[in-house]
This record gives structure tokens, sequence and C-alpha cells, in this order.
């Protein structure tokens, strides 16, 4: 895509974006019923989806590094809009997941296109500090395991030595007379086998050179059954497929599409864009060097020129010289208009009047008892005013006033604009200017009063007020003050704390959508969310509040995030691709690993000090808690008693509070019996819960299809994925991908295997699993139900279906 035809693209994006918010501010914020404020927001939420995605594609084919700072301003506005967008539908509709399958239809677009694809640039503008990161932790993991195995074999060593000489010599009579008989008779045995060996070659012999022209003849004859056999059989199998394939019960075989000339073209962009943003970032001391070069000289001129005029008129307006200002001339240079002025005016004046009346209101309610005030009605179906908005209008309106319709001709290779670089570090050179002559003006002025008034520059003492004494805040003593951040950061991967992250991004995450959540809802039902759902949810409650500072400070973040379901549901594999789309750092404080290092009440305060070190300089961190139902469980086995979680659960639940807007940091409880804990202790710790189920039969299916078509090449019917599909109901997602493994490696190992896969291969290793029984998922539904969105989500349920009951009754009585 050429960077001419990226221009238009953009300009076309930019018009969108426009109209979109320019309806969206002028739009009524109140609505009749919350149904009706779900669909508008809905609305909203796909076409800033929809921009979001073309801007990321610009974002990352443009070279030009003006253009792409705007951009990802741009994006980072539009990321939070989506993130508040999210918290509305949650608000009106009373449950976590949205469906939009009923809006896909009347947009003729697939789920797959208003899907949430996680921007590129969250981890590509960080890639060479998160790779430096992790080759610290290998370097310090490798070493760790070079001193562990030098110590096994130490310790080997001393325990051989020790044997050695406790063992005695000593043998008896009998067991000598075994040991001499047993090697006789092994050597026995081996002249006797190289005997019958040596026969057996003189027979063969013997058979060879008897064959005769009759005997050829007979081994052609087996020769020629053999193939014929063979070939029809090849013929038989190429038909039946051919039939197969009319009547739709095998799937084409796709091309296996080489990779090798994009990823040489998109690295060869990556490095342009890289060349030309180093050369932004040196270009700032060049230009202001050259703005001093030229301009220097006519700026402090003109500087000079308007304070002496505003000396003397002011001189001629009051009789004296003004006092200069302490903190510079800035202030007589800011451009105000008469309307700015007279709203400054009003505002004091207003502030006067409330005054007044809060005093005579105090009056009143001395005199008079206190009546209780009605209580103003607030509209529940009214949309939040959002703090994003404002941000992508002066992005937008950056846009207009530098590139469009701006020519371009003379840049053809995309490098940095000096001319909008001069014009962004002019204002910065005329203060610095400003500053030296403020210097200058300040000596002057106390000549010129010397020189006319005949008046000494006295400074005026000014009278010291009696300040109330403020109560001083304890200053809390910092436990690891005299440790550095390489230290703090190599005790933790030590320990374990700190681990490092599979490579896996958003594609690995496999799974189907719930396609018939509509059908469900009309039956007066909850549908269940399938796999991407959930992924689509942890996207925007976990990693876009947490992509961008900017994001960060503007949003009420949620500081602690419970995903809950059965076991290899694909939670723990969620947390890792949420740790590397955003770059961030993974910690593991789950109760078995904190047991090991930090098991008291001083080792978890030095923990959590080391925690808010980190959180200052290598930020997003993510602090991955697995079995966190064990932290608020009334009954624990004695296992478990002996990780003393309760003693965590203080310590974790005081360091959350204290999360300040700004710090990126996020914790994520892994738990598969949520049933377990006590729900009103949880749920003041987890703010917000993801709630994770058995795949459905479009997800399973393609789970299959992936690993075994697309990722290894097995020749597997359509059939056959629909029988697997259908057998595997009521397993996880991860105990079906370890058979997928399990089998594929076995067709490996058999080397006259032809990558043929049949339901058979997997129905053996699938049995030997135990599967997420009912009773188990009824337990977890029942748990969720408890909680504060499934108690709203269950009475609006049933307020839907008494009013759906009056109608059919008024309609039976009008018949």
């Amino acid at each position: 895509m050429s960077q001419k035809h990226l221009q238009t693209v953009w300009t076309g994006t930019q018009i969108k974006l426009s109209r979109l918010v320019t309806s969206e501010i002028s739009a009524s914020k109140g609505f009749d019923s919350k149904r009706q404020a779900n669909n508008y927001v809905r609305e909203l939420f796909i076409q800033y989806n929809d921009i979001m995605r073309k801007l990321d594609e610009i974002y990352e084919t443009l070279i030009h590094p003006q253009k792409r700072l705007i951009i990802r301003i741009l994006l980072d506005g539009i990321v939070g809009r989506l993130v508040e967008l999210k918290r509305e539908m949650i608000k009106f509709d009373n449950c976590e997941y949205t469906y939009f399958e009923d809006l896909a239809l009347d947009h003729n677009k697939t789920l797959d296109d208003l899907c949430i694809k996680i921007p590129r640039y969250f981890s590509q503008d960080r890639f060479k500090a998160v790779e430096q990161r992790n080759h610290t932790i290998e370097m310090i993991l490798n070493r760790l395991d070079h001193s562990k195995t030098n110590l096994s074999i130490r310790t080997s060593s001393k325990s051989l030595l020790i044997t050695k000489t406790n063992q005695t010599n000593v043998i008896t009579l009998a067991h000598a007379v075994r040991i001499l008989q047993a090697y006789e008779r092994a050597r026995q045995g081996r002249v006797h086998a190289y005997f019958m060996h040596r026969m057996k070659n003189e027979v063969k012999i013997t058979e060879t050179k008897l064959i005769n022209d009759n005997h050829l003849n007979d081994s052609c004859l087996i020769i020629q059954t053999i193939w014929r056999q063979k070939y029809s059989e090849k013929l038989f199998y190429e038909k039946k497929i051919e039939q197969q394939k009319l009547l739709g019960m095998i799937l084409p075989q796709r091309k296996v599409l080489t990779t090798d000339d994009s990823y040489e073209r998109d690295k060869k962009r990556r490095d342009l864009q890289l060349q030309h943003q180093q050369q932004l970032d040196e270009s700032p001391d060049y230009i202001k060097q050259k703005i001093r070069q030229y301009e220097e000289t006519e700026v402090k001129s003109r500087i000079e020129h308007v304070l002496i005029q505003w000396l003397l008129e002011s001189r001629q307006l009051c009789g004296q010289f003004p006092i200069y200002p302490s903190n510079g001339s800035d202030i007589l240079f800011k451009d105000i208009t008469l309307a700015e002025v007279q709203e400054f005016v009003n505002k004091q004046a207003q502030l006067l009047k409330n005054r007044k009346a809060k005093r005579k209101e105090l009056k009143k309610q001395i005199k008079k008892p206190n009546k209780k005030q009605p209580k103003q009605k607030s509209n529940l179906n009214e949309l939040e005013p959002s703090k994003f908005i404002p941000l992508i209008n002066n992005q937008m309106s950056i846009y207009k006033e530098l590139f469009y319709q701006r020519d371009e001709s003379y840049n053809k290779e995309q490098h940095y604009d000096i001319l909008l670089s001069i014009d962004h570090f002019r204002h910065e050179v005329e203060n610095e200017l400003r500053h030296d002559v403020d210097n200058i003006l300040r000596n002057e002025l106390i000549y010129l009063k010397l020189a006319i008034d005949n008046v000494s520059d006295k400074q005026i003492k000014k009278s010291k007020k009696k300040k109330k004494k403020k109560k001083r805040n304890k200053k809390i003593k910092d436990i690891i003050a005299n440790r550095t951040n390489d230290s703090i950061f190599e005790e933790l991967v030590e320990t374990g704390i700190i681990i490092p992250t599979k490579l896996v991004r958003q594609q690995d995450f496999i799974g189907d959508y719930q396609y018939n959540a509509e059908t469900i809802r009309y039956n007066e039902k909850e549908p269940m969310p399938s796999l991407l759902d959930c992924q689509q949810l942890v996207i925007l409650q976990i990693i876009f509040p947490l992509c961008s500072q900017n994001i960060h400070m503007n949003l009420s973040s949620h500081k602690a995030v419970l995903l809950a379901g059965p076991h290899g549901s694909g939670k723990q594999l969620l947390v890792h691709i949420a740790c590397n789309e955003l770059g961030g750092l993974l910690l593991d404080l789950s109760p078995s690993n904190l047991a090991k290092s930090f098991n008291t009440i001083d080792g978890l305060k030095i923990l959590f000090a080391m925690i808010k070190r980190l959180v200052l300089t290598m930020s997003p961190i993510l602090c991955m808690i697995r079995d966190t139902e064990l932290l608020f469980s009334k009954k624990l086995t004695l296992q478990e008693k002996e990780y003393e979680p309760k003693r965590f659960k203080r310590i974790m639940h005081k360091f959350i509070r204290k999360i300040k807007p700004g710090e990126r940091i996020m914790f994520i409880g892994l738990s598969s019996q949520p049933y377990r804990a006590r729900i009103k202790q949880l749920l003041k710790v987890y703010e917000h819960i993801i709630l994770f189920t058995k795949p459905n039969y479009g997800s399973r299916r393609k789970i299959f299809y992936e690993i075994l078509l697309e990722k290894n090449h097995m020749n597997v019917n359509d059939v056959e994925l629909s029988i697997l599909a259908s057998v595997s109901k009521g397993y996880t997602a991860g105990q079906i991908l370890e058979t997928i493994y399990k089998v594929i490696k076995i067709k490996h190992e058999d080397k006259y295997s032809n990558n043929v896969c049949t339901a058979n291969d997997f129905i053996s290793i699938l049995g030997l699993k135990t599967p997420v029984f009912i009773d188990e998922e009824n337990k977890i539904k029942n748990w969720y139900a408890k909680t504060p969105n499934g108690i709203k989500r269950l009475n609006e349920i049933t307020q839907t279906s008494v009013k759906s009951t009056k109608t059919s009754l008024k309609t039976k009585k009008g018949n």
C-alpha cells in the first residue's frame, strides 16, 4: 500500500470519525427504556471499533513520524471510549457479556468483522524494552539451573564416596559360586548363538544357488498381483473422495501460504519507521539552534520594545513605574479576548453571590430545625459524559490544521517535516529568550527609577501571617530504600515471583461465538457465553485499561478481576496473552508459590514494597493469583492450611486499596472452584467477575479444525470433525488440546502412517480424562447467580416474563 493511498484512507476515516462524534454529541443523552439505551450504545460501539481497526492498519503502514504521533493519540482516545461504552452496556443490560448477532445481520457483516482486535502498537512500541527484559529473565534462570546442576553433581559424588567407604568387600562361598555359574552359562550361550547364526547363513546361500527360471516366474506373478491390488485400492479411494466432495462431506485442502515475502516487507517498513522516528528525536537541538541563529535578534528586539512601551504607558497612567512581574513577562503576552475578560468578571460576581446565599442558608438552618429534603429522581437511562471525546476532537482539529490537503510533493520519502517542527519549537525558544530579556529589564528598571523618579527600588517586606499548624502526615518508612531496581528484579526472578510469559497472541486463543443468544433470551433464559465472548471481555476489562498512561488516568479502572471457570477453560492462557499484547510484566502471587519464599508477615511486606517499586519503573504489571478461592474459603485441607492464605489476603487487600490512578497494575485471580469462597469477602477484593464455561459445539469443532488441518496439515474428513466435536462434549478446551497433541505425536512416531486421522484415534485417549460433570457446572452457575450482576439479571428476566404473561392475558380477553 503506497503512502499516497494511505493518506486518502486516513482522510476517509477522519471524516467518518468526525461525523460519528458530532452525531454522538448532538444526540439526546436520556432514553425511555434500558433496551433502547443499550441498542444505541451497541451501535456506537460497532462504529468506534470499525474506525479503530482502520486506524491501526494506517498506523502500522505509515512511515511519517509526525503523522504517526497524531494517530497514536487518536487511537488512545478511541480505545478509552470503547471501554466507556462497554461499561455503559453492562449498566443497561445487567450482564457482563454483549451479543451482536442481530446487529451483524442488520449491517450485513459477520461476527468476525465485529470482534475487537488488539491494536498492534501496544506491544510494538515497547518491543525493544520487552525483548531486553525477557533476555535478562532467561539469563537469570539459566544461571540458576547451572548452579543447581553443579550442586547436584557435588552431592552425588560425596554420597558415592560415603557409600564406597561404608561398603565391605567380604563375599560368601555360595554367592561366589553362583556368580561364576552365571558368567559361564552366558559364555556358552554366546558361543551357541554364533554357531546357529553361521549355520543359517550357509543354508540361505545353498537355497539361492538352487533358484531356477521357474522360481523367477512365480516371484514375478506374486509382485504383479500385489501391485494390481494396491492400484485398485488407490482408484477406489480417489472415487470415494470425489463422491464425498460432491455431497459436501469433505473439506477442500487449503494451500499453504508462504509468509517469507510479507515478513521481509514488514521488517523493512519497521526499520524505516524506527529510522525516521530516531531522526525526529534527534532533531530538537538542531532546530532550536537554527531558530536562535536566524530569529534571536528579531525576537529579543520585539519583546524589549513591547515591555518598554508597557513600562512607559503604565507610568503615564499611574504616575510611577510598575513592579516587574516576579514570574516573568509571560502574563503580558497572553492573548485574552474581551469575551474571556467578561467571563472572568462574571465568575467573580457569581462567587460573591454564592457566598452571600450560603451565609443566609446557614443562618436559617440555625434558627429552624432541619427538614428532610425530597430526593431528586436520577434518570438511570442516561449516558455518562465521556472523558475521551475532547481528546478525539483535539486530535482531529490538529489533523485539519496540519495535514488536511497538505502538499507533500517535496517529501516523497516521508521524513519528518522541518517546517512543522520549527513551528512547534519556536514557542519554546521564545520563552527561553524572554527569560533572558526579563533579567536585563529588571536591572534597567532600577536605574530608570533612580534617574527619572529619584526612588530606590526597595523590597517591601510582607507581613507574616500566623499560619495554623497543620497536622503532619506520618512518613511511611521505605523497607527497601537501600535496594536497587536491578537487585529487586533479580531476587523476584530467582524466587519464582516474576515468571517468563508464553509466546502466545490473540489468534492463539481458538474458539467460536454464541450465535443463538438472542433466541435464548427471547425464550426468557440466559445464554451461556462462548470462549470468544470471554476473550473479548478480557480485552476490554484488562488489556485496554492498562495499555496507556493517558487511558488509565482518565478511567476509573478495576484494580482486581476474577476469572472463574472449570480447570482447563483457558484462563491462564488469556493472562499470558494479555501480558504479551501489553508488553507487561507477569507476577505469580498464588499461595502455593509464595509459601516457598515469602511465607511470613515481614516477608510479604517486603514483597509488596518491591512490587510498588516495580510499578513505578516497569509498568504495566499483571499479578496472577492461582487458586484464589483459598484466600476466602471456609474450610481448608491440611496441605492448604500450610500456605496460610488469610495472611496474604489481608496485606493484598490493603495494597489494592492504596493503588492510585496512573499506577498501571492489576490483580487477576484464577479460580476453578469459586463456590468454595465466601462471596461477600471475595466481592470486597474483586470488583469484576468473568465467568468461563465449557466450550460449545462451534468452539470444539473450530479447535479440531484449526490444529489438525491448519497447523499440522492432517487428513481429516468434515464428517470426522463433526463426530469429534459431538464426542468431546463436556470436556474443556485444555483437555481437548492435550488429546489432539497426543494423537499427533503418535502419528509422527509411526513411520508408516499417512497423516489420516479418524475419530477412533481420539476416543481411546479422551476416555481416560474426566469431563466437567453437570453437578460441578451447576455449582458454578448457582454461585455466579449470587453475584450482583447475576442477581440483577435474574430480576430483569422475571420482570420481562411477568410483563409477557400480562400482555398475553389481555390479548385473550380482547379476543
